[in-house]
């Protein structure tokens, strides 16, 4: 019985480090175990965020973001020398919404847990807020994908967004965000936003796409508390949701009477008869179209329609 563990540390395309484990009998959970925290203790080690003078590019980007250069000016300190290489955003949560600080209290901010969830996603640049966990993981044509199954058995439910240009980390930080909340909703390991090239939003012009968007929801931009943006995220989980009030409040992570009465708010603004379905549709796809939504290169230009009044660009 042959169990392979790979590490990270490759390098110029070269094959990854690995810790093999050969055994006359099937391997127990407790030999299993065993050797998974043998393959993350050896990843310190191989891994170039952790080897001597391997993290020195990530220093000298820091450096240069606080000395004022932009994430596009030194992505390429960062990112795999590669055509094609970009980002994918992934947005994780350990333990289930409202299960109490038992769910995995703790566990998070164990560093042996934060190096295993680091060679699973195959990034070193994480950053830890508790129980969430914000990613960036460079990708190329061809690369390993990250490992969404080895991150769900310690603890994490994750939310990847499509592969993005340094310039759309904003985009893809929502996207990852919403595949996160469809996974919590769905009780499901792992979310993904996926793209269609094929689509309606293909055929419409992206700066009247655009206008029309703000023009559809600008009378929720004078809403009172919990205001215009938690509103429309409200809607659009809604909406992704197909109208389930228990889904919604579960990925939300709220009751479904608030989520209940915040639509009845957006129907009253809105004037709108939100169990039409073509209603339903025309605002989802409205939705994608508001600002910081799409890609920069389906943005329209400076001469587009201004957000609605009182309301900061989302």
């Amino acid at each position: 019985h042959l169990t392979v563990h790979a590490l990270p540390g490759a390098e110029g395309g070269a094959a990854p480090p690995a810790i093999g484990v050969v055994a006359a009998t099937a391997p127990t959970a407790v030999q299993h175990s065993v050797t998974a925290v043998a393959a993350v203790l050896l990843s310190l080690l191989t891994s170039p965020r952790h080897a001597l003078g391997g993290d020195s590019d990530s220093s000298a980007a820091l450096v240069r973001l606080m000395l004022g250069e932009s994430p596009q000016e030194v992505a390429a300190l960062l990112l795999p020398a590669a055509p094609g290489a970009g980002w994918v955003v992934v947005r994780g949560r350990l333990g289930r919404p409202r299960s109490g600080p038992a769910a995995g209290a703790g566990a998070g901010r164990d560093p042996v847990q934060l190096a295993a969830l680091g060679t699973a996603l195959g990034t070193p640049y994480l950053d830890l807020r508790g129980r969430d966990v914000y990613a960036l993981v460079p990708t190329t044509p061809g690369a390993p994908a990250a490992d969404p199954a080895a991150a769900h058995r310690l603890g994490w439910t994750l939310g990847f967004s499509a592969p993005s240009a340094t310039a759309d980390l904003a985009v893809a930080a929502n996207q990852a965000e919403r595949a996160l909340r469809h996974a919590l909703a769905a009780g499901v390991p792992a979310g993904r936003h996926r793209d269609q090239d094929l689509s309606v939003h293909s055929l419409v012009p992206a700066a009247d796409a655009t206008a029309l968007a703000r023009a559809r929801f600008a009378a929720l931009a004078g809403a009172p508390s919990p205001g215009y943006h938690v509103l429309l995220e409200t809607l659009r989980s809604w909406l992704a949701h197909h109208g389930s009030w228990d889904r919604t409040a579960t990925a939300l992570d709220l009751h479904r009477n608030t989520v209940r009465q915040r639509i009845g708010r957006i129907a009253e603004l809105l004037d709108l008869d939100l169990h039409d379905p073509d209603v339903r549709m025309e605002l989802w796809f409205a939705l994608r179209w508001l600002p910081g939504e799409r890609p920069a290169g389906e943005s329209p230009g400076p001469s587009a329609t201004p957000p609605p009044p009182d309301v900061e660009p989302g």
